[in-house]
Parts: C-alpha cells; sequence; structure tokens
C-alpha cells in the first residue's frame, strides 16, 4: 500500500473512531441526563410527599378526658369530665408528680394567690403515675394538712387511660399523657373552652407574675 493510501486509511479510522466516540458521548450524556431528571423528580415527589405529611402531623388536634379523682368533697365527685369543666371556665391545667419541688411551689403559690375562681379553674392532673402511686399524690396534694394541699379537683391515671377526640369523644389511640405531648413536672396550661392550650407557663418555680397574667387571659376568654 502506497503512502497515499495508507495515509487515507488512518484518516477514515480517526474519522469512525470519531464518531463513534462522540455516539458514545451522546449516550452517556443522555444516560446522565435521564438519571438527573429522574433524580430530580423523585425528589420533588419526596418532598410533596413531606409536605403533605408536614401538613397533617402539624395540623392541631384536640384532646379531652374523663379521668378519676382522688375522691375528696373539693374534687366534685369520684370523676371528671374536662369538657364538662372547659363549659364554665377556661382551665388551668397543672401537671405534677409528688417528689417535684417546682410543683409544691406552684401548688402553694396558686392556693395562696387572689385567683378569681370565677373566671379560671384549677385542675391538678398526676403526670407519673407508672412511676409513682396514687396514694403518694393523695398524700402530697390531696391531704389538707400538707404544705402542698390543693383545694381544687386533682386527677389520676392520666397514664393509662386513653384521651378521648374533643369534637367526637372517641377515644384516640394515645394516653392523656401523650395527648397533652408529655409535658414535663411542673407545667401549667391554661385551656380555653375549645380546649386549646392559649398559654403555658414557662418558669419551673412559681411565678406570682405568670400567674397573674393566665388570670388576666382567662378573663379576657370569659368576656
Amino acid at each position: 500500500m502506497d503512502d497515499g493510501a495508507n495515509h487515507r486509511s488512518q484518516w477514515r479510522i480517526r474519522y469512525y473512531q470519531a464518531i463513534i466516540g462522540e455516539r458514545k458521548m451522546k449516550k452517556i450524556i443522555g444516560l446522565l441526563t435521564a438519571l438527573f431528571l429522574l433524580s430530580a423528580t423523585a425528589g420533588c415527589l419526596a418532598e410533596e410527599i413531606q409536605e403533605e405529611l408536614g401538613e397533617e402531623e402539624i395540623e392541631d388536634k384536640r384532646y379531652t378526658f374523663t379521668l378519676p379523682t382522688l375522691g375528696r368533697d373539693v374534687d366534685g365527685g369520684p370523676m371528671l369530665d374536662l369538657t364538662t369543666e372547659l363549659g364554665e371556665n377556661p382551665v388551668l391545667l397543672f401537671w405534677v408528680s409528688s417528689q417535684c419541688q417546682g410543683c409544691h411551689e406552684w401548688a402553694e403559690g396558686i392556693r395562696e394567690s387572689n385567683l378569681n375562681y370565677s373566671t379560671i379553674q384549677p385542675i391538678t392532673i398526676h403526670r407519673y403515675g407508672n412511676f409513682e402511686s396514687s396514694e403518694n399524690i393523695m398524700q402530697v396534694y390531696g391531704n389538707n394538712s400538707s404544705d402542698h394541699y390543693s383545694p381544687w379537683p386533682v386527677v389520676i391515671d392520666g397514664h393509662s387511660r386513653l384521651a378521648l377526640d374533643f369534637d367526637t369523644r372517641e377515644p384516640s389511640e394515645l394516653s392523656v399523657v401523650e395527648a397533652f405531648g408529655n409535658l414535663p413536672t411542673p407545667s401549667v396550661i391554661l385551656l380555653d373552652k375549645n380546649g386549646d392550650i392559649v398559654w403555658q407557663a414557662s418558669s419551673y418555680w412559681f411565678s406570682i407574675e405568670q400567674l397573674e397574667e393566665a388570670g388576666e387571659v382567662a378573663a379576657a376568654l370569659s368576656d
């Protein structure tokens, strides 16, 4: 083969190699593009699903309960219905345990304050019934010789009784403690007639300023 023919042959080889290389590159680019689009679409779908789930989780769910009391005269009977109480006044729901020092202070502070019971109803609820007995709560908050005596309703068994849907009163899958967010002690929250939390104390120790603030909110709700 002469030099001219050899040169043309090499040129054709390089030419076809270039075409083949270009086609391979286009396939690779196409594949990468498809993968990118698929990934992007999956991401969008995932975000949409997350947004939908987030909206469902964020959606407010209101709960009520019917719980046993300590059975004292001031408890108003052996059982207490939160919805019934809310129909009368906003409820100051006070979550306690028997050994909680902050709970002791809040109990004494609420009792010794000039709280207007015509516009707000305190209710103490036992938080850790799975760790301490109702007898402990009776001794600390139910006994009128105790420094922490609470002359308003005290309810128990919130850890073992199911919360009720506020609107339908159907039992939920959550205990009363869980339905209210597994609040620590002490937690002091104010509920309006619709079962919504409209105020919450931020201090572990009793604060007369915060209690007065709760009273003002309750009075405004009662107007």
